[in-house]
């Protein structure tokens, strides 16, 4: 008997098994993903379609009902045309390139330098995370209280060194700069985390050898350290992108928008126009269109990092 004619059945054995292998995992894989599939119809799909049937017509409340009348387009040309379109984008942008490009930054300064210390880590773990884990409400009040301009301990302290107060919340510049500051303390932590969780998991041993070759510890963090945490800076970035358009709490409560259109956000401006002006069909469309936007940069992102991964592979 030939060594092909001996493995022919174990061979054929093996082929069933993973058949009937994939068969189990197949019915499986569908009972498992059957509660996710109910709850993204539930909670996804349900809501886009419904949200987009809104942003195409002209919608009335009418004894506790929604009265649709289809408008095509209407609601989407009207942002256009609409005078506080321009000072929101503005003011939104502003804001997310400030906050995201702060918070970034300073978290992965503060990762590095606390992964270079020696002496109390564990406290300055403590203390450095500490923002993060407060509710939004209390971060409001406790800003609100500094910044205040009557009861405000920071214009108390200005007043009690002989400086003028400043209205911190009252003037444009002011209140653009109060809430950054604001959202940079509070969500700097975040950013932290997650580049120190990453340093962590470098092997010291690729540091020695730079060490070795005369690399000094600006050259190591340069050249070594931050290249090989640069896809988590890189998702930092986008997951505080993705809440800085969501930011919502502290602007509402410190400045309400104001003064003027400073420092209403895109959330604000949409909440202004559902919940006090009751014009549900062209908020329904800022809806669309900021859910569009994200999704262009989303495929833009996934095009840039394969074009990236590809470029390594090919070096490589």
């Amino acid at each position: 008997m030939t060594a092909a004619t001996t493995t022919a059945p174990l061979r054929a054995s093996r082929g069933t098994a993973a058949r009937r292998g994939k068969k189990s995992w197949s019915k499986f894989g569908l009972v498992a993903l059957t509660p996710f599939a109910l709850f993204l119809l539930l909670f996804g799909v349900y809501p886009a379609v419904e949200l987009f049937r809104m942003a195409t017509s002209e919608v009335q409340v009418i004894q506790g009902g929604f009265q649709m009348e289809f408008a095509g387009l209407d609601n989407f040309s009207r942002i256009l045309t609409d005078p506080d379109t321009l000072p929101v984008l503005f003011a939104t942008v502003v804001f997310i390139v400030g906050a995201v490009v702060s918070t970034v930054v300073l978290g992965t300064m503060l990762a590095v330098m606390l992964d270079r210390a020696v002496f109390m880590k564990t406290v300055a773990k403590r203390i450095l995370i500490w923002p993060t884990v407060v509710a939004p409400v209390v971060v409001s009040v406790i800003w609100l209280l500094l910044l205040s301009p009557t009861i405000g301990a920071v214009n108390k302290v200005l007043l009690a060194v002989g400086l003028p107060e400043q209205g911190w919340l009252g003037e444009p510049v002011g209140a653009m700069l109060s809430i950054l500051a604001v959202d940079v303390w509070h969500w700097t932590p975040l950013v932290f985390l997650l580049v120190y969780t990453s340093l962590q998991s470098i092997d010291t041993e690729i540091l020695e050898a730079a060490r070795v070759d005369g690399a000094s510890e600006w050259q190591s963090i340069k050249m070594v350290v931050l290249p090989m945490v640069l896809p988590v800076i890189i998702t930092s970035a986008v997951i505080r992108l993705i809440m800085s358009v969501k930011a919502f709490d502290e602007m509402f409560l410190l400045t309400h928008g104001g003064p003027g259109n400073a420092t209403n956000l895109i959330s604000l401006h949409i909440r202004t126009i559902f919940f006090d002006r009751l014009e549900l069909g062209y908020g329904s469309a800022l809806g669309v269109a900021i859910i569009l936007i994200f999704a262009v940069l989303g495929a833009l992102y996934v095009l840039a990092k394969k074009a990236v991964t590809g470029r390594r592979t090919s070096n490589a």
